[in-house]
């Protein structure tokens, strides 16, 4: 079965391509064999409305760059499960600074991040963060040689 895949960037400082991210989510899910997950939506947002998500759920008050959530969604949706990935397209701009990357690469690498938490990977621990950034490496090699990352901006 098909995860149908919803995009929106509510972040309007940024023009995304969203058909590149709905693709990209495609890819990153056929990798990973997501099994069970019926639909996911990923939303791009600003720093400041990320961070009262990142206070309610995790108990941080500062902006992050990923959150990510899973749902069973209950008798009305026969038991399916539904994802959701807020990404902060300005953690992105700032982190392509710090980490001597593309902005592009860096929206990339979030999108793969938020689909690793909701096939089951954590990075709590050193340990699991370790394992996590190998897995995000081997999914980013593979899928830059099916997709062009340029195509993330709409407009350049």
């Amino acid at each position: 079965m098909a995860i149908r895949v919803r995009v929106d960037n509510r972040n309007k400082r940024f023009a995304l391509n969203l058909d590149f991210f709905r693709r990209l989510a495609g890819e990153v899910l056929k990798a990973v064999r997501v099994r069970g997950l019926s639909e996911l939506e990923i939303v791009f947002l600003s720093d400041k409305a990320i961070r009262p998500l990142n206070k309610k759920y995790m108990g941080k008050d500062r902006p992050t760059d990923v959150l990510s959530f899973n749902m069973d969604i209950g008798e009305f949706g026969r038991g399916k499960r539904f994802g959701e990935i807020f990404i902060s397209s300005d953690t992105a701009l700032k982190n392509s600074g710090i980490f001597d990357t593309s902005f592009e690469d860096e929206l990339v690498l979030y999108v793969i991040h938020g689909i690793l938490h909701l096939s089951g990977h954590e990075d709590y621990t050193p340990r699991d963060r370790a394992r996590m950034s190998k897995k995000q490496e081997i999914l980013l090699e593979r899928i830059c040689r099916k997709i062009d990352l340029s195509r993330a901006l709409t407009i350049r």
